[in-house]
């Protein structure tokens, strides 16, 4: 071992020991590498800097971009949308179809933004079909990271390697050239959780409500709230069906209050007593369980829901909860909700009122409000979003950024032709897939789906300095020569027992080192690994280069290795055994379908 070989391997422990401590932010880690490969001589400035300027991290700024744009204009929840049609009240079907549909879109959008917008709609569906919300939600996370496997944009590290694989003359993967193993892990994945995940799974939420890092959380256990907030759902056979608020007296007759109601996802004008009401509608209702219940009795075809699914959205719509408070002076102290005509102005519900280190939570809207009060709120996202709370109010608690503001999804169609043609176009190599993700991220600003301000938020700038800045490390190991140390480790301990076993063994070392690194990152470590072993047992460097994608996107054991799996541990109450007990089983389906699938596709 060189003295090379010794600097290289003493940047990358230290750097592998970082990310996985946690000690000091992945995206600064990778700076550093970047600095100590140029203070060591290692390489060349032009060499140091030549990851900001690859192919790679072009493209995964541009795809980024088209990713939000689609989220924006509505097609990604119009897609998670259609599993309700889908599925169709079926269990089996619901079960199916949340791992296969989330898992074909994560090839072509983030899978990150992919599971965001399943979990509300599954949590939803969920509660409908009686299904418990822990047998769906991590299923959905585990057929997003396979889905990265459909396409070469489907993940980061996808494009890494492939960029590398030219870097080292071999030719490029083609555009769907991944799809043929894509597919297979996604079928697989619905098979193995419909008929065996499903069991290994826990039956009961072991911890509650999901809770959101943010504050607007808080709000339904500040307020007490949970024993007053309730979904109610009107079946096929409810009488209310075709009847208006006004006909069916729920306030006067049972003492409750309507806040919305929820019609494919979205809050309606609730506050028109014309308002007619329409099978599936959801009602979230204010009011005491008892009064709720003898609600359902007395009108067969209601279904408690229960409670909302998210404390700041109901459930998976877009309306949510705000928090404004009456200030000194303030014109509205002493008159009531009432008396401001507060609903109809503002298309907002007063749903509490927090007074002397105590909620009032009965007759809000004929309380008189006293400077100090705070107040609750409920409304469409689009009503919460334009409310001015001035002069009489000011914020506490602002409404969320929108996801997919009703205002932009008459553009979804714009936005999935933009993503089409970048599709087209790299896919049939009319331009390389830097120039068209570029391109058609330009055309989202031009057609209005995403406005120049918002354009750079929606960069995720941690990946990108990320695999800037472990790019040369790789550039390093092929240099130094500590790539070909320890691919003579590997094929001197696994090449004798055959290229399968040797291929398998360098997606298992992939697969584990991802658990705990980022993919971007386990690509520079082992795509030079990988195809120098192949050269020394001389077999097909794409075949060693498909391993390592696969093994890469294998998140399947830890929920801290990557976004996806970690956002659905707190809805799904998820503990790290249930990873461990699901994931054993995609661990084995993903070594089974490379041993498979990749010598079939690229011969030995």
């Amino acid at each position: 071992m060189t003295i090379e070989i010794g600097v290289v391997f003493a940047i990358l422990g230290t750097a592998m020991l970082l990310f996985i401590t946690g000690w000091i932010r992945a995206d600064i880690v990778a700076v550093l590498v970047l600095f100590s490969l140029a203070a060591t001589g290692l390489l060349e400035v032009e060499e140091v800097l030549k990851g900001f300027s690859s192919e790679a991290v072009i493209s995964i700024a541009g795809l980024l971009v088209l990713s939000a744009g689609l989220v924006r204009s509505g097609v990604v929840r119009w897609i998670a949308e259609r599993l309700n049609d889908i599925a169709g009240g079926s269990r089996k079907r619901l079960t199916l179809m949340s791992s296969l549909v989330p898992g074909f879109l994560s090839g072509f959008v983030s899978d990150i933004a992919t599971v965001s917008l399943f979990i509300p709609v599954v949590l939803r569906l969920a509660r409908k079909s009686d299904i418990h919300r822990s047998k769906l939600l991590l299923p959905i996370a585990m057929a997003a990271l396979a889905g990265g496997n459909l396409t070469i944009i489907g993940a980061s590290h996808n494009l890494v390697v492939n960029e590398l694989l030219q870097a080292s003359g071999q030719p490029a993967l083609g555009f769907f050239e991944l799809a043929p193993i894509g597919i297979a892990l996604i079928v697989s994945f619905a098979i193995y959780t419909f008929f065996i995940g499903q069991r290994l799974l826990p039956d009961e939420n072991k911890k509650g409500v999901t809770k959101n890092l943010e504050d607007h959380t808080d709000l339904m256990q500040t307020y007490h709230l949970e024993d007053r907030l309730w979904e109610v759902l009107l079946l096929n056979d409810s009488s209310w069906v075709g009847k208006t608020l006004q006909e069916i007296e729920i306030g006067s007759g049972h003492g409750l209050t309507v806040l919305s109601v929820v019609r494919h996802d979205e809050p309606q004008l609730h506050n028109r007593v014309n308002f007619v009401l329409e099978k599936d509608d959801m009602l979230l209702v204010s009011g005491r369980r008892t009064r709720v219940d003898k609600l359902v009795q007395g009108h067969p075809g209601l279904k408690v829901l229960g409670h909302p699914s998210q404390p700041e959205k109901f459930p998976s719509s877009s309306g949510e909860l705000i928090e404004v408070v009456v200030p000194p002076r303030s014109p509205v102290a002493g008159k009531t909700l009432a008396d401001l005509n507060f609903r109809n102005e503002t298309c907002l519900t007063g749903v509490a009122i927090w007074r002397a280190d105590k909620p009032i939570r009965t007759d809000v809207g004929t309380t008189p409000l006293q400077e100090g009060d705070g107040l609750l709120l409920y409304g469409p996202g689009d009503q919460t979003r334009s409310y001015d709370p001035g002069p009489g109010f000011l914020w506490l608690h602002k409404p969320h950024q929108e996801e997919a503001p009703r205002k932009l999804r008459h553009l979804g169609k714009w936005a999935a032709l933009i993503m089409a043609g970048v599709v087209v176009l790299a896919g049939f190599n009319l331009l390389p897939i830097a120039v068209a993700a570029l391109g058609g991220a330009a055309l989202m600003v031009l057609v209005g789906i995403l406005p120049p301000r918002l354009l750079y938020e929606h960069v995720e700038w941690r990946t990108i300095v990320l695999v800037g800045g472990m790019y040369p490390l790789g550039l390093a190991m092929e240099k130094s020569g500590a790539a070909g140390f320890v691919s003579t480790l590997i094929a001197d301990s696994l090449g004798t027992l055959g290229p399968h076993i040797t291929m398998i063994g360098i997606t298992l070392i992939a697969l584990i080192l991802t658990q705990s690194l980022h993919g971007a990152a386990v690509a520079v470590i082992m795509t030079p690994v990988a195809l120098d072993t192949a050269g020394l047992i001389g077999v097909e460097p794409k075949a060693f280069a498909v391993a390592v994608i696969v093994g890469a996107a294998a998140t399947y054991l830890l929920p801290e290795g990557h976004p996806a799996p970690l956002m659905v541990q707190s809805p799904g109450s998820y503990e790290t055994r249930d990873y461990l007990r699901f994931g054993a089983g995609l661990v084995a389906i993903t070594l089974l379908v490379v041993a498979v699938l990749v010598p079939l596709m690229w011969p030995f």
